[in-house]
């Protein structure tokens, strides 16, 4: 869209960072599912006592999937901020449109591999299914109703939760995120300031006031 001109030059910028966010999105996505299935996987094999190779795929799947994942990741956050930088005069456009088309490669070939791995994937918990169906059929495997498999199972350990005020100091950080972005990547010069610092401001003495409450 940029070369052929379909791209306004005033909106280059704000569709690139969509774009971005978009990108990386959708790579995240990927490795969501991975870790759900995955841990889905793990839970199915514990309960009816199936093979450990089972498991094994699933770290398999990860080990394929997240070296082309991450790399086109950071190849897409590289080229958006070089983007930035060459809108300032820090980099020339060559080196933007160079990151661009090396991003573009990557992430073509890293969801190219993410297909291929997810069918894998896919197919392998309707095998895990299809054995479970088959030893109960068979009588080696019996329902256990969900009070029973509470009863057997081990208490979980506490888990270390994030504290309810840390998301509003998180919050205050991220305001000056967009902030940034349109002041120096998109050159902005005249862009306010003060409604940054008083949403930051206020997100701070939020959390602020909320731990002294809970103290």
């Amino acid at each position: 869209m940029a070369y052929t001109g379909l791209l306004p030059v005033s909106l280059h910028m704000i569709w690139g960072l969509f774009m971005t966010l978009l990108i990386v999105l959708l790579q995240c996505l990927v490795f969501g599912f991975f870790i759900g299935s995955g841990k889905t996987i793990k839970r199915v094999v514990a309960e009816n006592g199936l093979g450990g190779d089972w498991v094994q795929k699933t770290k398999e799947y990860k080990n394929q999937s997240y070296p082309a994942l991450m790399l086109a990741i950071m190849a897409m956050l590289l080229a958006a901020a070089a983007g930035g930088a060459v809108s300032v005069g820090f980099l020339p456009s060559a080196v933007h449109q160079g990151l661009i088309w090396i991003s573009l490669i990557l992430n073509a070939r890293s969801l190219w591999i993410s297909y291929q791995v997810i069918t894998q994937n896919v197919k392998a918990i309707h095998l895990i299914n299809r054995e479970i169906v088959r030893l109960k059929e068979e009588g080696k495997i019996q329902a256990r109703s969900s009070q029973d498999r509470e009863l057997t199972q081990a208490p979980l350990p506490p888990r270390n939760l994030p504290t309810p005020t840390s998301k509003y100091y998180f919050l205050a950080g991220a305001v000056w995120v967009p902030y940034l972005y349109m002041r120096w990547s998109l050159g902005s010069r005249n862009f306010p300031f003060w409604p940054f610092l008083v949403l930051s401001g206020s997100l701070w003495l939020i959390g602020w006031f909320n731990s002294r409450k809970k103290s």
